[in-house]
């Protein structure tokens, strides 16, 4: 069995990205921040498979790991993560030294507690490393921030900074409350960015959209914020058998009923309803998220 799942993880791990980012296209990265009012709700297992499925689509995809707390991107790839943001001020080192393969050709940098710790760099420091971190606005198509979990004030930054948010919940009580405070906060922030729900572990399809109906419904209501439904998740053990092998789900598992939840959700954003605003690229999210960390 570990030996089926290494040479599994290998074949995954083959990258068609070239060693140098190049120009494909002319518009910026689509940011999406994907969080959560709570942990525990499945969102960094949701960021690595979405963005699998959106790699499956021929999209390219770099996800950035913004979780101070609990930084496991690379743990559920089964990948490892040797330098954060932060390592681009060394010396010889560049953007495509820190940033790490990832299955089906995506990339993946551990950012961690090395992005607060720009707002303690030169003017001269920050600028290259944003220099170097734009250079993926040429490649990428989806950029996927994985947040903390929470309402932190750090949390609220990447939120605030993107070009779109993914807000996931369970249809807990205390999930679904918990989405509602991230969603008054955003609001309470002047938050313009389309905001999406994604409910995980529903149990059948009424439950998704009991969830979803009530949180758009008190959304209108009390905070004036338009939410869209993304799209539901159901329970499936097959989720925790591929976090404990470290092979993602859309890898072990394609054809469970959880992967395929995942594969429409990620057409859905990649071909459903238009944003309402351009995207600024990465370039633009990091300028947005330095003026809200000042």
């Amino acid at each position: 069995m570990s030996d089926q799942a290494e040479k599994l993880r290998q074949m995954s791990l083959r990258s068609t990205v070239p060693k140098s980012p190049v120009i494909r296209k002319s518009s910026g990265s689509r940011v999406i921040a994907i969080t959560s009012g709570k942990g525990g709700v499945g969102k960094t297992n949701f960021t690595v498979n979405m963005a699998l499925a959106l790699a499956a689509m021929n999209q390219k995809v770099l996800v950035i790991d913004a979780d101070l707390g609990m930084a496991n991107v690379e743990v559920l790839l089964g990948c490892s993560a040797p330098y954060n943001i932060l390592n681009l001020l060394e010396d010889g080192l560049n953007i495509n030294d820190i940033v790490s393969e990832g299955p089906r050709g995506i990339k993946f940098m551990a950012g961690g507690s090395g992005i607060y710790h720009l707002a303690n760099l030169s003017d001269a420091h920050l600028n290259h490393i944003v220099s170097q971190i734009s250079l993926f606005d040429s490649w990428a198509d989806f950029i996927l921030i994985d947040t903390g979990a929470g309402l932190s004030r750090n949390v609220l930054n990447f939120v605030m900074a993107a070009d779109e948010v993914i807000i996931i919940t369970t249809p807990e009580p205390t999930a679904i409350t918990d989405a509602y405070a991230m969603m008054k906060a955003y609001a309470g922030q002047k938050g313009v960015a389309p905001l999406r729900l994604v409910v995980n572990r529903i149990l059948d399809h009424d439950e998704g959209q009991m969830v979803v109906d009530k949180l758009i419904r008190v959304a209108q209501r009390f905070l004036g914020v338009v939410a869209d439904n993304l799209g539901y998740i159901y329970e499936d053990r097959n989720m925790v058998k591929a976090v404990k092998n470290q092979i993602p789900l859309l890898l072990s598992f394609p054809e469970a009923i959880s992967s395929r939840c995942i594969d429409s959700i990620a057409h859905q954003v990649l071909y459903g309803k238009k944003m309402r605003q351009p995207s600024c690229g990465i370039k633009g999210f990091f300028n947005k998220f330095l003026e809200y960390m000042y």
